[in-house]
C-alpha cells in the first residue's frame, strides 16, 4: 500500500512539473493560419529564449508526427524576438517547433533590447536535443532532431553561420542576410565552407543592404544546394510585420515542408518566377535533376 502511494505520488509530482515547464504564454495574430494555432512560450529551464510552438502540442504531433525544429536568431543579433514574432508564429502553426533567441516580450518593447551572444544558437539546441530525450517534458519523443534547421535574420544570418558545421544541424535559412567578405558575430565567408546541408537565402530585393553580400554567398557555395529568393521591394525589413509574417513566412514554410515534410515544392525553388509569389525572383544550384 505505501507502495503504491509513494509511486502514485511521484506521477503527480512528475505531471505538476511537466505542467510548470511553462511559465509564461503569448497569442500572436490568433495563432497564426495553420491547422495548429501556435503560441510563444517561456519554458522555467531556458532562461534567455523563446519557444513558438503549436498550443495543443500532442494533437499536432499526432497529425504530423514528430515535428522539426527550427532555432533562431534575431535582427540585429537581439536578445528578443518580438519583431519576428508574426513570422515565427505562422510558421509554428504549420507543425514547427521553434527556439528563438531572447526573451519573450509580453507587450511590445516590454524589455530592454540588447545584442545576443554570437554563439546563442547553441544554446538552443543543446536545450531542444537534451529534451527530446528526457522524459517527464512536452517533447520527449515529439520533436524530430534529425530534421532541425538554423535560421536567422540579418546578423541572425551570421549567428547561423557561425554553427554551420555542427552535426545537429541539418538545414540553413538566411534571411535579409548574406557574410560577403565581412565578419560579423564570430563567423565570415570561411564560415560558408562549413556548409554540410541545403541553405536558404531569402533577401528584400536590390534595396535591401545584404543582397549583394547575399548574391557573393551564393557564387562562393559549392558543396550544397543553395537556394536564392529575392523579393521585389520588400527591402532590409522583410515582411516580418505583416499578418502571419508575410510572403516570407509562407515561403519559409513551403521550403521546410519541401525538405523536412517530402511536400514538391521543387516547381517553387526551382523556377525563376513561382505561382503564388509574384513578387519573388527564383535561382538554384547545386542540386540533383
Amino acid at each position: 500500500m505505501l507502495k503504491l502511494l509513494f509511486t502514485t505520488l511521484i506521477v503527480l509530482v512528475s505531471g505538476a512539473v511537466s505542467q510548470a515547464q511553462i511559465t509564461q504564454t503569448k497569442s500572436i495574430d490568433e495563432g497564426g493560419s495553420g491547422p495548429y494555432p501556435a503560441v510563444a512560450v517561456t519554458d522555467g529551464s531556458l532562461a534567455g529564449y523563446t519557444i513558438y510552438r503549436p498550443e495543443k502540442l500532442k494533437r499536432a504531433v499526432a497529425k504530423e508526427g514528430k515535428l522539426p525544429i527550427v532555432v533562431w536568431a534575431n535582427g540585429a543579433c537581439a536578445n528578443t524576438s518580438t519583431e519576428h514574432e508574426r513570422f515565427l508564429t505562422e510558421i509554428a502553426s504549420r507543425g514547427y517547433l521553434i527556439v528563438a533567441v531572447g526573451n519573450l516580450q509580453l507587450e511590445a518593447e516590454a524589455g530592454r533590447r540588447e545584442q545576443s551572444d554570437g554563439a546563442a544558437l547553441l544554446g538552443a539546441l543543446d536545450w531542444i536535443t537534451a529534451q527530446a530525450t528526457r522524459k517527464g517534458n512536452d517533447y520527449y519523443g515529439r520533436v524530430d532532431t534529425g530534421k532541425i534547421a538554423a535560421a536567422g535574420m540579418s546578423c541572425g544570418g551570421a549567428q547561423v553561420m557561425r554553427i554551420a558545421g555542427d552535426p545537429r544541424v541539418a538545414r540553413y535559412m538566411m534571411f535579409n542576410s548574406g557574410m560577403g567578405d565581412m565578419s560579423m558575430a564570430g563567423a565570415s565567408k570561411a564560415s560558408l565552407k562549413a556548409l554540410t546541408g541545403e541553405v536558404l537565402y531569402v533577401e528584400g530585393g536590390e534595396t535591401d543592404i545584404a543582397y549583394n553580400n547575399a548574391l557573393m554567398d551564393y557564387d562562393r557555395v559549392g558543396q550544397v544546394p543553395i537556394y536564392f529568393a529575392s523579393h521585389a521591394t520588400a527591402g532590409h525589413g522583410g515582411t516580418y510585420a505583416d499578418k502571419y509574417g508575410g510572403s516570407f513566412a509562407a515561403l519559409a514554410t513551403d521550403w521546410l515542408d519541401w525538405q523536412f515534410k517530402g511536400k514538391d515544392h521543387a516547381d517553387v525553388f526551382l523556377s525563376e518566377e513561382a505561382e503564388g509569389y509574384p513578387d519573388f525572383t527564383f535561382k538554384a544550384k547545386n542540386f540533383d535533376q
